[in-house]
């Protein structure tokens, strides 16, 4: 790789003037927002800029797709660019999802023949999810914000080596959350009959001998 030398700045600061070693071939440079976000350091901004002129997708849509609960990953194979430029906007959205799934967690559950609120999601949950032996290591939450504003409350498991999922629908403006499928009506309503156990196994039964 050559090496370049700063010669001069044009009068009106719009370009800078390079050359190689020696008398060697001269070059301009303009002075862009990039370059000052080089010179200042500012490498978040430069990858913007990067994201902006070479991707299809502006931050703020990596970011809405980020919250709606796709990874870095999934964006950066779609829009054909590396997963590291993706991670440079994840971070504050992934704040955000973890914000909600806390605000979730922390509204209140009124059971049935209760006159006044009762536990919280996040309580009921671990209380009942205790009685099946999983431990709190091994329980997960999260959130993704649906198209209406709504936020999808994620929460996944192990129990008895199988991988379950719950989900709720939480309205952050009036603090109101709903089971959205099986597990977690299980998991938050008045019925708490524990789930039939994943297995092939087909139980042994013994014979009785029959007497002479």
């Amino acid at each position: 790789m050559q090496e370049l030398r700063l010669v001069a700045v044009s009068e009106d600061g719009t370009y800078l003037v390079l050359a190689t070693a020696g008398r060697g071939t001269r070059f301009t440079l303009p002075v862009d927002d990039r370059l000052r976000a080089a010179v200042r350091g500012n490498f978040s901004r430069l990858g913007q800029y990067e994201i902006e002129v070479e991707s299809p997708l502006r931050p703020k849509e990596i970011q809405a797709r980020i919250r709606a609960g796709e990874t870095a990953e999934e964006i950066a194979a779609t829009a054909g660019i590396p997963v590291e430029r993706v991670r440079w906007f994840e971070g504050p959205v992934l704040q955000e999802r973890e914000y909600m799934a806390q605000q979730a967690q922390r509204c209140t559950v009124r059971l049935p023949g209760d006159s006044a609120p009762g536990p919280t999601l996040g309580e009921l949950v671990a209380e009942r999810l205790t009685r099946r032996g999983v431990p709190a290591d091994e329980i997960d939450w999260d959130s993704a914000k649906r198209d209406d504003n709504l936020w999808r409350i994620r929460l996944g498991f192990v129990w008895n080596g199988h991988s379950r999922r719950a989900e709720w629908i939480f309205d952050p403006r009036r603090r109101h959350i709903t089971p959205h499928d099986d597990e977690a009506m299980r998991l938050s309503s008045g019925d708490q009959a524990e789930p039939v156990e994943d297995s092939t196994v087909t139980p042994f039964v013994p014979r009785v001998a029959k007497l002479a």
